[in-house]
């Protein structure tokens, strides 16, 4: 094997890792000066006689042979190549994570310098180059090249030492010894080639790299020739690497065209995951990582959290899309193409992605916004994330007014439910909410008392659809009659609107169920209230504040003084008809022709106080209150109203998401007796 005494091998041992320009060179002959521009580790020129000349048969051989190895070591993930051609052998063998296209690039310089330009042992036939990272041989003797010898071989060491004082340098080479060791097993074992690592940790050493390798032949029992070959390289570490004093090396390689090895204090190869690990200390952590840790912890704590509520979110509004579609789908077979669901993207489009310029107002469930869909011109309700209407109040405003078919109802067209968007689309209404021309002085002023009494008919009129003929046997109380809920088309025509918190009810007038508050004060009833229950006669006391406001011209809200005591509309309208002053509640912008009339607006004041007295039974249903407007008939004294006792506050009564609890400080208490 290596370093026999029959076969004797001139060792050279540089002292430092990084190498001279000029290589270090052995052979039989001088060798000629090399340029800076070539640097191999070494190489050897063997043989002074055995030489050839440019143009004969064995350098043509040579150069076959070159181009064959280099064409065969391109592919991808190849480290070995080896061939003959006619009497020239040769192999080149790269470093096992220096393959493919690296390692051709670095033989073609090698093939360039050695055989085409001749800088290195020019026109020996018996050559051998070690390189960093290559090594290539070529013989034309078939004996020499297949020579399982390891000849020719070098050796060279770090220029640093571990001090041997203490047993330093002993342990440190204890330490290479089993690396090489395990490593070369890991070799033959395998691929031939391995990297490994142990730790050491003294003298400024913490890691020891070693690396071996061994040229493949298929021809013999490779892993048992590797195993010989490196077993020899192990045994020589002590003796090439450690000095008389103890003093261990840092870093050596032996190389030869069998097999080779290298340890070093720094990195030297590429780490792969069957770089093999030794003695490494379990890492502890710093406080620095410790608190990443904890705060990265929590952080994935939080992240899980909102995503299991994300998922669980999705799951919800899935399940929600799918029934709404499903609910849709048999609402729209029922009532053919009346009813129609929007996709998210049709409703952007006709708002322009709810642009500011196409918003018609906003109120409690969110804004409202004018647009051009295929069907025509359309007035879409978006419901605001901040609104307290849930998916409930959106499904039942489409289960109640959907079918519903009325000239005095605003038809719904169609609903969208996508992403987190819950949008209702109804007919568009020109002249918006009776509430909008409330706040606009001169087109209140221009409502004449006709038009008035047209308004009051068309609510009148839709009260009474929705208490008797909308459903069979049922009825539907709307529950939050006021102005911003009464839409006026184009010709001023009353239409009612919003009918998210309504209510089915039986059709009998007297019959009352148990509820939760839900309304607007100084519009809803006072058995809401007192009783928590509705019937249809809720609806009559809002629709007696509604013509008392229209009448006055008013809101009910609105504080008026009197005998030094702050009044609402209700009361003040009481407090005139009891001192038979009731001319003094017409809106003073009715003209003075219009005064003429002035009888049929007193009997329209006695209705709306009849609507708001405070026992259900005393007021009139709906069917009376459409006959007492329609005709001169003799209508009953009112008795004493229910009404707020003071200012009201005109903000909606709403519930929480927890239905139990009641949101009742912005409402004063309800008083049925007189003051």
């Amino acid at each position: 094997m290596l370093f026999t005494p029959m076969q004797p091998l001139l060792l050279v041992v540089l002292t430092a890792v990084v190498l001279p320009s000029t290589a270090v060179a052995h052979g039989c002959d001088n060798h000629e000066n090399m340029t800076t521009r070539v640097n191999p580790l070494y190489y050897d020129c063997c043989a002074q006689t055995r030489q050839y000349k440019v143009g004969d048969s064995y350098y043509g051989n040579l150069t076959s042979l070159a181009d064959s190895l280099l064409k065969s070591v391109s592919a991808p993930g190849t480290y070995f190549a080896s061939n003959n051609v006619g009497s020239v052998y040769g192999f080149v063998l790269c470093r096992g994570d220096y393959t493919g296209a690296a390692c051709a690039d670095s033989l073609n310089q090698t093939i360039k310098d050695a055989i085409t330009n001749r800088f290195i042992c020019p026109f020996y036939k018996d050559v051998t180059i070690y390189y960093d990272q290559l090594m290539f041989s070529f013989s034309g003797d078939e004996f020499l090249y297949n020579d399982h010898s390891n000849r020719p071989a070098w050796v060279a060491s770090n220029m640093n030492y571990v001090n041997g004082t203490g047993g330093a340098g002993a342990r440190y080479g204890e330490c290479v010894q089993d690396l090489i060791n395990q490593t070369a097993q890991l070799a033959w074992n395998s691929k031939l080639y391995a990297t490994g690592e142990s730790w050491f940790g003294e003298e400024g050493v913490s890691i020891v790299y070693g690396l071996v390798q061994c040229r493949p032949d298929p021809k013999n029992d490779q892993k048992d020739l590797c195993r010989k070959c490196l077993a020899d390289l192990v045994s020589r570490i002590p003796g090439k690497f450690t000095t008389s004093s103890g003093d261990h090396r840092v870093g050596g390689r032996i190389l030869g065209v069998w097999c080779n090895l290298r340890f070093e204090k720094e990195l030297f190869f590429e780490e792969t995951k069957e770089t093999l690990k030794l003695n490494m200390p379990k890492r502890h952590l710093t406080k620095s990582e410790k608190a990443l840790i904890v705060v990265a912890t929590f952080l994935s704590f939080v992240i899980l959290i909102f995503l299991l509520r994300w998922i669980i979110e999705r799951k919800r509004e899935s399940n929600i899309q799918k029934e709404l579609e499903e609910w849709t789908r048999l609402l729209t077979v029922e009532i053919g193409s009346i009813f129609s669901h929007f996709t998210l993207s049709e409703i952007r489009n006709a708002t322009d992605n709810f642009s500011e310029a196409k918003k018609l107002g906003e109120g409690a469930f969110g804004p409202v916004y004018r647009g051009q869909l295929t069907c025509g011109v359309a007035a879409i309700k978006r419901l605001g994330a901040y609104s307290w209407q849930g998916f409930e109040e959106f499904r039942n405003e489409i289960r109640l007014i959907a079918k519903l078919q009325h000239l005095n109802l605003v038809k719904l067209i169609g609903c969208c439910m996508q992403h987190d968007e819950k949008i209702l689309v109804y007919e568009y209404m020109p002249n918006r909410s009776l509430d909008d021309v409330f706040k606009d002085v001169a087109k209140w002023a221009s409502l004449t008392w006709p038009i008035r009494q047209n308004i009051i008919d068309g609510i009148a009129q839709g009260l009474l659809y929705i208490q008797n003929y909308a459903q069979p046997e049922t009825c539907i109380v709307h529950r939050d009659l006021k102005p911003s809920n009464i839409l006026l088309d184009g010709q001023m025509n009353a239409k009612i609107s919003d009918f998210g918190i309504a209510r089915m009810s039986s059709s009998s007038t007297t019959e009352s169920q148990a509820i939760i508050p839900m309304g607007t004060p100084g519009y809803m009833a006072p058995e809401c209230f007192s009783a928590n229950s509705i019937s249809v006669k809720s609806d009559v006391f809002s629709f007696g504040v509604l013509v008392l406001e229209i009448i006055s011209g008013r809101k009910v809200a609105t504080s008026f003084r009197r005998y030094k005591r702050s009044e609402n509309l209700i009361a003040y309208a009481w407090r005139l008809w009891e001192d038979k002053n009731c001319k003094q509640l017409i809106d003073n912008s009715l003209s003075v022709e219009e005064h003429n009339q002035e009888a049929e607006i007193i009997r329209c004041i006695q209705i709306a106080l009849l609507c708001v007295q405070a026992n259900p039974e005393d007021r009139p249903d709906m069917k009376d209150v459409v006959r007492m407007l329609n005709k001169d008939t003799q209508l009953d004294n009112p008795k004493q109203p229910s009404y707020f006792h003071g200012p009201i506050v005109g903000v909606e009564v709403a519930t929480t998401i927890n239905r139990t609890r009641i949101q009742t400080q912005y409402y004063t208490a309800i008083h049925a007796h007189l003051v």
